[in-house]
């Protein structure tokens, strides 16, 4: 625990459990740490409802915004400005919020008062005119900006224009985890004499899991009882516009290559304790996501902490995370190439032992205590600085070694 120079109390705008969504999850996370970094509860949330109803049931919870509310986000301000909160930490991905891009946030930004430190979730490597305006705006309303890698900051330095001293990488933070893991739950998992290889989280189309079911039957000619674990349910926006059908279209597509046998779908949210286990009974773990933008990700934190042989396409985070032979790189939209780090992983003991030693060591420091003492210094320095509003985005110079002007950027 660390002693800060005065009582720091953030407040979050984010989604929340019980949604059940990876920034919710983030959220919590993130306030368990920095309340434990502090010594004392500091912490306060304004929860966003996408799927669930929100009812409080979490003492944190200070306001709900309706996303169906015209003025629901201006409203959130108010709440914020004649709070005791002195500052805001906003999450933003651009789906979380209503309108264009998720436009909906600048009402929110154009109103607070207070300082406000924004975690970038994702960010466009080539945006359009609507986002790159939406990310100069919320660089320039506030006070410090969060991302969790070296790449991100410097996308936003040479894309967006925002400067250097406004940015802080902080990892993304992982449980606390022993290196040796537990293996005793395979025989209850159906796991024994099994070699498994995994990817979790929320499911839809852009994650890229057809990918790796099509390099299943190379992996399955090589070792018969292999099987590839999908754990986590259908994203609830997903569910909500078109089912299951995502889903359905993967176990048919199993069932056309002849490895339904070698492709298990675990259909629950798992408990942290529940998906920990899954984690480390794993051999390998895959992400074949088929955008480079991800600039984030949950999954790929928790799989270099506790599995440790990572196969993944090389999306921007992916790419920094298991530089250093920490993991193994292949092109997108190549299921052979997914096979063949899979094989290797799976028939040289050595490579994916020394692997998952270098993806622990560097995983450490992404240890959530870490990760809260760096965030509560973040928010020390944000929650003394005067807040200005005076320069409107209109004024705000062109950015250096990016294009003369946002039009520019307006795809063809």
């Amino acid at each position: 625990m660390i002693k800060s120079s005065g009582i720091v109390r953030p407040i979050y705008l984010s989604t929340y459990p019980p949604e059940e969504c990876g920034l919710a999850t983030f959220t919590k996370d993130t306030a368990d740490a920095v309340d434990y970094a502090a010594g004392r509860p500091v912490s306060s949330i304004i929860a966003i409802e996408k799927i669930r109803s929100m009812k409080k049931i979490d003492g944190r919870v200070v306001h709900v915004i309706d996303n169906e509310q015209q003025d629901s986000y201006q409203r959130a301000a108010r709440f914020v400005n004649n709070g005791e909160w002195n500052v805001v930490s906003l999450q933003h991905e651009f789906g979380l919020y209503p309108g264009e891009w998720g436009d909906g946030i600048l009402q929110f930004v154009r109103h607070c008062k207070k300082p406000i430190a924004t975690t970038l979730h994702t960010l466009p490597t080539e945006p359009t005119l609507k986002p790159y305006q939406l990310i100069r705006e919320l660089a320039n309303r506030s006070d410090a900006l969060i991302v969790m890698t070296k790449t991100a900051a410097n996308l936003l330095q040479s894309v967006y224009g925002v400067s250097k001293a406004s940015v802080r990488v902080i990892p993304h933070g992982v449980p606390v985890v022993p290196f040796e893991r537990d293996r005793s739950h395979r025989h209850s998992l159906g796991l024994a004499d099994r070699q498994v290889i995994c990817t979790f989280g929320l499911i839809n189309p852009g994650k890229g899991l057809e990918l790796m079911i099509r390099a299943m039957p190379q992996i399955v000619a090589k070792f018969p009882e292999a099987i590839y674990s999908i754990v986590g349910v259908t994203h609830p926006l997903v569910k909500r516009q078109t089912g299951e059908v995502y889903r359905e279209q993967l176990v048919a597509l199993a069932a056309s290559l002849g490895v339904s046998r070698n492709v298990q779908f675990v259909n629950q949210y798992l408990s942290l304790p529940a998906l920990i286990t899954y984690l480390q009974s794993s051999d390998v773990f895959v992400t074949p996501y088929p955008g480079k933008d991800q600039i984030a990700s949950g999954t790929m934190a928790y799989a270099m902490a506790t599995v440790g042989a990572i196969v993944s396409t090389p999306y921007l985070y992916a790419q920094e995370v298991l530089a250093g032979e920490r993991g193994l790189l292949v092109p997108f939209s190549s299921s052979s190439a997914l096979a063949e780090a899979t094989i290797r992983f799976l028939t040289e003991p050595a490579l994916s032992a020394e692997t998952r030693h270098r993806a622990y060591q560097y995983a450490q420091s992404m240890f959530w205590p870490h990760v809260g003492r760096q965030y509560l210094n973040t928010f020390s320095q944000t929650a003394e600085i005067t807040r200005s509003r005076s320069v409107p985005m209109s004024r705000l110079p062109t950015p250096v070694g990016s294009v003369a002007s946002p039009k520019s950027l307006l795809k063809k």
